[in-house]
């Protein structure tokens, strides 16, 4: 028998996050906040400690004692109770104020604006990442509460620049650092053509990772047990992530477990699934956890409609993350309390299903690829439609495939990452570094294969332009040039029986528009044209629309759009256009069409996993191994159908609606044998189908989430358990 010996938070959790309101001590009692948090099927929960004010009786000199306590001291009443549950118990922190009166006795905390103003939210000043208040101040307060009370450990929320939506700091600590790290001033306003905003952008990611890790440390020495989680976002928070200086990759070695906050409903219903998927991919031994919000943001006290919250949570625990559920005023007399009992509902089946979830790992065979540096040094003041676009329309064209994949960080992109997948899709990646292309490059001539879209690598990871001869090979064509204002254009169908071009029916085009990357092909290349440019059809060059009886197409031209080929043992599909971008902001089903048939072409084989269903459900496929047997998991989510608002908001799903008719076909990967196939929800027996190396079930019935579990034995040792198998090593 194998012992397990991993502490409590490298074990799979269910957890609630308490944001107390200032006010709310006197309803709170330990026995009923630690009984309602079991009511949850939670392992553990997170409530207030100190930062901006303390739950506790704390003895640091101004640190304000939140004015409802009174003598009581609450993590004192609560920790004691929890333990003796078997909860665990999260202190929450928070750096990003402090109290008005602290500015005449400690300047030095405090953000500045350009003019040299502090930065006023709710009665408080605004602090610095860069000075004393984070950097001193911040380590007493943790070390206090870690060595005065019993606590699991520390959540670090807001530790960032730019704190609720303020400006850009101009103090003295983050002029005197920018200087000696730069030699340069910070300079007077956002100019991403200068280099010298873009290193100061740059600073502000290594600053924040430097905190990240001081109080790391200080929560170390203070208590060994402790484990430390910072909050962070990924794409869809921009005004937090990219002034805040938020980003984890440069966080892995100061967090104990890494975790996404993933609040916002307005962003695409499927942002959880790619913070769950970044996560997993960062670093697949270690914990990871993300909050899902109960309220509706940014109104805290207003819930979230259940059926929204349920794929929310499903999107993470399918990719094998750990949810929070994140209560904000539930002691308040005036709460929304509609949606608790499905939370509780829900995580009652995630207890139920931890046997499913526990040491699963993706196997997808194909990843997305989201890059940092284009975000930043590509997209600059418009990284929406110029580069968050590209990537929300590869995950959403792949999404309503139902192709399993993963998404990858640039920045880790080495030869044993790249090895596990048989396609890497970068959707405009603009700006990577030379490691990275040369890592890319060998791994295709290795027999990867590449999908890319308009400007992927034509700049280098701080956004300067470069020659890449390694990558214009692996197009088999020199990128000359790019034609701007195409509204109205169109993509012609070349090859009507392009791989590519598979399903489109009876037409001759596909729409275009924006901006097309003009090539000059490798005479000597083979490659293929399928799709080529038909200039736009308008009444005039300012017009948005033509005559309708003067719409005729002439001959068209052979400026590429679609080039597909073989470098080395690898296929690599470029796209000159935006594609991914186009299909994301229209929602033309051909072009999503295309990038999915693209990725399937790329392939070169049928993917391990296929799935017949409607386009909004949603899918993974993890495994669980041991020496002598394998588990593959198929995670079904259901979307509930939303709807667009002119405000910008997406309509939150209200309603789900079940679905019938899957079906599920699976490789089965040499060595193992088929014992069984059931799904999750009643453990009911699903008939199997054997075709050669594939199995098929149907799946009778989808509700919001639901997992189809093939059991198999070994044939022969199937090796470590902790080794999941290379791409490369599958048929």
């Amino acid at each position: 028998m194998t012992i397990d010996t991993r502490t409590w938070w490298q074990r799979p959790n269910r957890v609630l996050l308490i944001n107390l309101r200032e006010g709310d001590e006197p309803r709170i009692e330990a026995e009923a906040l630690v009984a309602d948090a079991k009511r949850f099927n939670a392992t553990a929960f997170c409530i207030s400690g100190g930062g901006i004010v303390a739950f506790y009786q704390t003895r640091i000199d101004g640190h304000r004692i939140s004015s409802g306590l009174g003598e009581r001291d609450l993590l004192a009443e609560v920790v004691p109770v929890a333990h003796r549950e078997g909860l665990r118990v999260l202190a929450r922190i928070d750096p990003s104020c402090a109290p008005k009166a602290m500015a005449e006795r400690h300047p030095e905390w405090f953000s500045r604006d350009r003019d040299g103003r502090l930065c006023e939210v709710s009665e408080h000043y605004v602090t610095c990442p860069s000075g004393s208040y984070y950097r001193e101040r911040m380590v007493e307060v943790v070390t206090e509460i870690l060595t005065r009370h019993p606590v699991d450990g520390i959540w670090n929320n807001a530790g960032k620049f730019g704190a609720w939506d303020t400006t850009v700091c101009y103090c003295e600590a983050c002029q005197c650092s920018f200087r000696e790290a730069s030699g340069e001033a910070i300079p007077p306003e956002e100019n991403w053509d200068d280099p010298v905003w873009r290193r100061f952008n740059e600073w502000r990611y290594r600053q924040i990772a430097d905190w990240v890790r001081l109080m790391h440390r200080a929560i170390h020495a203070a208590n060994p047990q402790a484990i430390f989680i910072s909050a962070v976002q990924l794409m869809e928070s921009l005004e937090t992530i990219q002034i805040g200086g938020w980003d984890i990759d440069g966080w892995l070695d100061g967090q104990d477990v890494l975790t996404f906050e993933c609040q916002r409903r307005n962003t695409a219903p499927w942002w959880p699934g790619l913070q769950a998927k970044y996560l997993a991919s960062l670093a697949p031994d270690r914990p990871r956890w993300m909050t899902v919000s109960y309220f509706y943001p940014w109104w805290r006290l207003s819930a979230t409609p259940e059926a929204e919250n349920r794929a929310w949570i499903a999107q993470q625990f399918a990719s094998g993350v750990s949810s929070w559920l994140h209560i904000n005023g539930g002691y308040s007399p005036l709460f929304d309390r509609r949606a608790l009992p499905a939370m509780r509902e829900v995580f009652a089946r995630l207890a139920r299903w931890e046997p499913y979830f526990d040491r699963a790992r993706s196997v997808a065979e194909v990843a997305v690829v989201f890059s940092r540096y284009s975000q930043d040094n590509y997209g600059r003041s418009r990284p929406g439609p110029r580069y968050f676009d590209a990537v929300r329309g590869a995950y959403c064209a792949l999404q309503e495939a139902h192709v399993a994949f993963d998404v990858l960080s640039d920045k880790f992109l080495t030869a044993e990452t790249l090895a596990r997948y048989r396609v890497l899709v970068l959707p405009n990646a603009a700006c990577l570094a030379d490691a990275t292309v040369e890592a890319i490059a060998a791994w295709v001539r290795d027999g990867g294969s590449l999908v890319c879209s308009f400007e992927t690598g034509r700049y280098d990871e701080t956004g300067e332009r470069v020659e890449r001869p390694a990558l214009d090979a692996l197009l088999g064509a020199r990128r000359t040039g790019v034609r701007r204002d195409l509204k109205s254009s169109y993509a012609k169908l070349e090859q009507r029986d392009d791989p590519l071009l598979a399903g489109l029916g009876d037409t001759d085009l596909l729409p275009n528009d924006g901006a097309l990357v003009e090539l000059e092909l490798d005479p000597a290349g083979a490659r293929e044209v399928p799709l080529t440019l038909i200039p736009p059809v308008i009444a005039h060059s300012g017009a948005t629309i033509s005559i309708p009886e003067y719409s005729a197409i002439g001959p068209g031209t052979d400026i590429p759009i679609a080039v597909r080929g073989h470098h080395g043992r690898g296929r690599v599909v470029y796209f000159a256009n935006t594609i991914d971008a186009l299909f994301h902001h229209y929602g033309f089903p051909d072009l999503g069409r295309v990038l999915a048939n693209a990725v399937a072409w790329a392939a070169k084989a049928p993917l391990a996993l296929e799935v017949h269903a409607p386009d909004h459900v949603d899918l993974t496929h993890m495994r669980q191994r041991s020496e002598d047997a394998c588990r593959d998991l198929v995670h079904l989510i259901n979307f509930p159908v939303g709807k667009h608002l002119n405000t910008g908001w997406r309509h939150p799903g209200t309603a789900i609606r079940p679905v019938s008719g899957i079906r599920v076909s699976l490789r089965v990967e040499p060595g193992l044998r088929l014992r069984a196939v059931r799904q999750a929800s009643d453990d009911q027996p699903l008939e199997p189908r054997i075709d050669g190396n594939r199995v098929e079930v149907g799946v009778p019935h989808l509700d919001d989430h639901e997992i189809v579990v093939f059991e198999f034995e070994a044939t022969e040792s199937l090796g470590s358990p902790d080794r999941a198998t290379p791409a490369g090593d599958r048929p």
